[in-house]
């Protein structure tokens, strides 16, 4: 009998896995699981903390699955047959696995994947791999560090976590060219069709890549899916007949099978549902869909679209024989250069409320696979970021860049474990759904919509109510039709009093809802989740304190009579116990004991802060069953538990506190000692609660935590712009000597080609110069950055001008004009050099844009031209030496060309001077301070880099130990606040940073540039991360 999959996933941008090779270290894993996140600590070769090493950065741009709503059920459709696709072999029996017939570790029906094994973790992990980063060069895959598949697939398994890997070859993720290699755009074939030289670039990436995860396939892995393209239609959709797209899916997902990955389905994400790949020719396993219904207009986040009724009749139109799957669904927004809103706004967007609502409306849906993309926030760091977003890439998640968690996590928590307690859900049909406006009306109110499931099996119904419109944001009350084996059919609940929704907010309403050995007949609260602990069932329910209560319970060995507890009235009917309770109610919890069930009511807030790991016995590695068989503890109070385990009599448990914290725990009464994170908690009996209640003491108050303040620190700078006089060596620079391109963009004016890629540089920040001879009364340049880039010119040391552009949604202006002109007095009769600094805002989607100069005309009424154009680029350019923090890290800006941000560089020659007092003139000056950190081990400190938006024009780069993690526009924003991890910073240890300021136009300094604390956590982690192991200026420069 196979195990039913169903995450209820959340999908997180990592960022990278940047492995640390010691002895023997303690490996920090954190994931989420079900909306809760655990930690495995154990003896590895590598170290990987998602915690404090990997949020904020986006080196592979991972979407992390904590919990991918792989809701398995089976259903009584009946459908009998699946067609084999692409050579993974469709077992018999699927669907209609649980016939018996079926021998495949992985398999699916149309509502189920199921696994033939033991329950492996039951969560899982979705990850973009980005071709990009792991190809430095054609025909050179480079699978180490942060781009080491195996070992990532090795973690996964060794804490418990299945994958469905996305290797693009496409990608998006609003990375640099969608993923694509910036060296890809030297190929003259188009991208993303059966172009032979496209195939030729992309092929050994995917077979080296099918070639490495096979060994991890399911089940001797934790690999069950992956991924073909992204978000890609077909040839007739896009109307190229002759692009053979098609064939392209095709060819990829048979490289796959090839590579060996033969035990697993495909999977595909359609960007909206129109059937692409859900048949035919390029056809995948398990067809889905992404979902972004509140867009990224983060400017007006209280403005919502209106709900979409149509997902269940889509799917029974596109892909009825497989589990309805949204592989991205929207887990909040990213935001633009200088669009004056910045992230805390996407999260207004897509807050909690948004959660409740939307996600809901999934279940409403049928959603068997969830993938919400984000959940963890990100960072775009070393060029890793599209043109259109800045260098945060926190998207208004659950959990924000600087690893902080918010309220919508703990909204998805409450459905997660409800989900995941709820495996009716699994089984069920959909029965209707309507408002008295359309439909079936289950309602009294005309302004609530209701979409009910049954499960015939169980006799369980599911009832999903939400307001009919989005615009209406204050409360409405209202009765429910329901139908019960108990109470009987079309029964107006509840009995007495009304139901409400407060504004923009939804529930899942239950009748006939078994727990244990005992039934919830009907609640108006709704259900967080159950555990049966010493042959007594409690279920945890959950309310807001403005609502009145109503329970119906069925158990066994009920006293007759009525009664009162904790405030609520118990009614004992012959059938069934009633359990009724006002609004207002004095007690945030109380614990209601009817025979051999207890019932938890709680306020919301309450439920919000609780915490329902499954126990280990210290065994092997601590997987997460959500089955509410497997067992487990309830858990109320802490700001975030991790892991849970049970030996003997002793209560272990690991977690976080950020304030003194009352803990309240459910569990078996074998349990007399509790510990927290080493600590002997001092528990009682709460006979009240019917639970252990202790104090966990918060010790890192006040000031425990000190930060430097490095405005006070050692500063040195360095001028930046040599390259602009005239007398400036530049022979050891490539020669810019192109006269055509392949690329379809041509130069608009100009003998030569300028674009970066054409010489090996790819990503970062670009000088060019041009050298001519004699009489010239001016120059006209066009410099294509992508959006919001800048630039800036210079004639033998003298200043022409700078630009900067912008950016609104996904355009803007990306390239900048120049018409400048100069006087005789300016020039030399031999030997004059334009130079051109611009930076490089990341390659688009469109990965052809190119990045450079692309258009120049020297002045002249004697028709003189330039005789010379070089360039200087990141060193090494596709060669570049630093394989760890990648091609993209760097651009070839002097300093960067010698090293002044790499830890270790000698700055001793360097003036003595700020950047708090900036300089008077345009130019370039890079600053360099070192600082030293001593946060305790037991405490996570997030910190930030922080500026202040300013009228005058300057952008800086922010490097950490060598690291580039950030670009600010002083006069663009809107992101001032800069997140750098643990293990990019050192806690425990030195940190050298270094910051420029270019001043576009004349006199720039920073008002703030700040270290500061983002949160001070009392956490169970211990170890010390140091630094990730990345070479230093002699290891690449000496």
């Amino acid at each position: 009998m196979g195990n039913r999959l169903r995450i209820l996933s959340f999908g997180v941008n990592l960022g990278s896995v940047v492995w640390r090779n010691v002895e023997k270290p303690r490996l920090t894993l954190q994931y989420i699981t079900l909306g809760t996140i655990f930690v495995q600590e154990l003896t590895a070769s590598s170290r990987s903390r998602l915690r404090s090493l990997l949020p904020a950065q986006k080196l592979v741009s991972m979407k992390f699955l904590a919990s991918a709503q792989l809701l398995g059920a089976i259903t009584s459709l009946g459908i009998s047959s699946v067609i084999a696709q692409n050579g993974y072999q469709v077992p018999a029996g699927s669907p209609g696995f649980y016939h018996g017939n079926s021998t495949a570790k992985v398999t699916f029906d149309q509502y189920s994947l199921f696994l033939d094994d033991s329950a492996a973790g039951l969560n899982g992990v979705s990850v973009y791999w980005h071709w990009g980063l792991t190809s430095p060069r054609k025909g050179v895959n480079r699978w180490t560090h942060h781009n080491d598949i195996v070992k990532f697939l090795k973690l996964c398994q060794e804490v418990g976590l299945l994958a469905i890997v996305r290797p693009g070859p496409y990608i998006n993720a609003e990375s640099s060219g969608g993923g694509l290699p910036a060296w890809l755009t030297n190929v003259p074939a188009l991208a993303r069709t059966n172009a032979t030289l496209y195939r030729d670039a992309w092929h050994p990436y995917i077979k080296e890549f099918a070639e490495l995860s096979a060994p991890f396939q399911y089940p001797n892995g934790p690999l069950i899916g992956i991924q073909s393209e992204n978000e890609f239609s077909t040839s007739a959709f896009y109307n190229l007949p002759a692009a053979g797209l098609e064939y392209y899916m095709q060819d990829v997902i048979d490289t796959y099978r090839a590579g060996g990955l033969t035990k697993i389905p495909t999977t595909h994400n359609d960007n909206w549902p129109k059937g692409m790949y859900a048949s035919g020719v390029g056809a995948v396993d398990l067809y889905g869909w992404d979902g972004y219904p509140a867009l990224f207009d983060c400017r007006h986040p209280d403005t919502w679209p209106e709900m979409n009724t149509a997902m269940h009749a889509d799917h029974l139109v596109w892909a009825p024989a497989v589990p309805l799957a949204l592989y991205e669904w929207q887990g909040g927004a990213f935001d633009f250069w200088g669009s004056g809103a910045g992230y805390d706004k996407c999260y207004k967007l897509t807050n909690d409320q948004f959660a409740n609502v939307f996600y809901k409306n999934n279940i409403a849906g049928g959603a068997k696979l969830q993938n919400l993309y984000m959940t963890y926030g990100g960072t775009c760091w070393g060029n890793l970021g599209t043109e259109s977003i800045y260098s945060s890439y926190d998207y208004g998640a659950a959990l924000r860049e600087d690893r902080t968690i918010t309220p919508k996590l703990g909204e998805i928590k409450l459905q997660s474990f409800f989900l995941h307690a709820s495996p009716a859900y699994m089984t069920a049909d959909r029965v209707g759904d309507g408002s008295q406006a359309t439909g079936t009306a289950y309602s009294d109110s005309s302004e609530v919509y209701t979409t009910v499931w049954h499960d015939s099996k169980s006799g369980t119904n599911f009832y999903v109510v939400r307001q009919t419109s989005n615009a209406k944001i204050t409360k409405t009350e209202f009765t429910l039709r329901v139908n019960s084996t108990v109470l009987g059919n079309n029964v107006v609940v509840p009995s007495s009093g009304v139901m409400a929704l407060n504004g923009r907010e939804s529930k899942v309403i239950v009748t006939d809802y078994s727990f244990g050995s005992s039934k919830l007949i009907f609640s108006t609260a709704e259900v967080l989740t159950w555990q049966t602990f010493d042959g007594i069932d409690y279920i945890y329910l959950y309310t807001n304190p403005t609502d009145s209560v109503e329970i119906v319970v069925q158990t066994s060995s009920v006293s007759s009579g009525n009664s009162t507890q904790s405030g609520f009235t118990i009614t004992n009917k012959q059938k069934y116990t009633v359990i009724s309770g006002s609004a207002n109610r004095s007690s945030s919890i109380a614990a209601i004991s009817i025979g051999k069930a207890v019932v938890l009511i709680a306020d919301k807030a309450v439920a919000l802060a609780s915490w329902a790991p499954r126990v280990t016995s210290g065994k092997g590695v601590n997987y997460y069953t959500p089955s509410p068989q497997v067992a487990g503890v309830i858990i109320t109070g802490p700001y975030f538990v991790r892991t849970a385990l049970l030996k003997g009599s002793t209560l272990t448990l690991q977690g976080d506190i950020n304030a003194d914290t009352t803990i309240d725990i459910w569990g078996p009464s074998s349990i007399k000692t509790v510990t927290w994170n080493g600590k002997t908690v001092s528990v009682s009996r709460n006979s009240q609660l019917k639970s252990l209640r202790g104090k966990l003491q918060y010790n890192l108050g006040g000031n425990k935590v000190k930060i430097p303040d490095i405005s006070k620190g050692r500063w040195k700078c360095i001028d930046n712009t040599p390259e602009i006089s005239a007398s400036f060596d530049d022979s050891t620079w490539v020669v810019a000597n192109k006269t055509t391109t392949a690329r379809p963009q041509q130069p608009y004016e100009g003998k030569y080609v300028l674009y970066g890629s054409e010489y090996g540089f790819h990503a970062g920040d670009l000088i060019w110069r041009g050298h001519f001879d004699g009489n010239a009364t001016g120059v006209n340049l066009s410099i294509q950055t992508g959006f919001s880039g800048a630039m800036s010119v210079f004639i033998n040391s003298k200043f022409l001008g700078s630009a900067q552009g912008s950016s609104e949604g996904w355009s803007g202006v990306d390239i900048l004009n120049g018409n400048y002109t100069f006087t005789p007095d300016l020039l030399r009769k031999k030997g004059n050099v334009i130079t051109v600094y611009h930076d490089n805002t990341g390659l688009a989607s469109d990965y052809n844009k190119p990045r450079g100069v692309v258009g120049y005309k020297l002045l002249s009424t004697t028709g003189n031209d330039f005789t010379k154009w070089t360039v200087s680029g990141n060193v090494g350019g596709e060669y570049a030496p630093d394989d760890v923090r990648g091609q993209y890290n760097e651009g070839g800006w002097y300093y960067e060309r010698i090293g002044a941000h790499l830890p270790g560089f000698d700055d001793s020659r360097w003036s003595t001077c700020t950047p708090y007092k900036g300089r008077d003139t345009a130019g370039i000056t890079v600053y360099r301070t070192e600082f030293e950190l001593d946060i305790p081990d037991d405490a996570d400190v997030p910190l930030a880099f922080d500026f202040e938006l300013d009228t005058a024009a300057y952008r800086s780069v922010i490097w950490v130990n060598g690291w580039q993690f950030g670009r600010f526009a002083s006069t663009l924003g809107p992101q001032t606040s800069y997140p750098v991890p643990e293990g990019i910073l050192d806690h425990q240890g030195k940190n050298e940073v270094v910051v420029t300021l270019w001043a576009l136009n004349g006199t720039a300094k920073m008002k703030k540039f700040e270290l500061n604390k983002r949160a001070v956590i009392s956490s169970s982690k211990t170890s010390r991360i140091g630094l990730v192991d990345a070479p230093d200026w002699k290891d690449l420069r000496d």
